[in-house]
């Protein structure tokens, strides 16, 4: 099928409607940081393993991956208790699952922790208070 003249100006028009609308919503996460912030402090304070689990979850390791790598660590936390956190963090809206490893989920955190750096607040919130 060919394409027109018309269909390209408006696939442009499209592409700078979506681009204009994410740099709105990037404003309005920033905007907003103090509301995240709170939410995430709210979850993790409650839970020492949601903390580790939060600061190891990358989009790319299962959970599996993650239990195996704190283990090797020196920081096991048993399976129990790491199923439980991520539950407590999905739960939360803080997290979501993507994909299966090997029958284990792989999460990732949600586009406003990314975007606000929310790992860095975590460390310096709950990291720091521990030492």
């Amino acid at each position: 099928m060919p394409e027109s003249p018309e269909l390209e100006a408006r696939v442009a028009k499209i592409q700078k409607d979506v681009e204009q609308l994410r740099e709105l919503w990037k404003d309005d996460f920033h905007e907003r940081r103090d509301r995240y912030e709170e939410r995430v402090r709210k979850v993790l304070e409650k839970c020492p393993n949601c903390v580790t689990l939060w600061l190891e979850i990358d989009s790319i390791h299962s959970l599996q991956e993650i239990e195996n790598a704190l283990k090797q660590q020196g920081r096991r936390i048993p399976h129990p208790s790491l199923w439980r956190a991520s539950q407590r963090l999905v739960k939360a809206g803080l997290i979501r699952k993507i994909s299966t490893k090997r029958k284990s989920p792989v999460y990732t955190k949600k586009i406003w922790a990314t975007e606000l750096d929310i790992d860095d607040f975590v460390r310096k919130t709950f990291l720091e208070e521990e030492t």
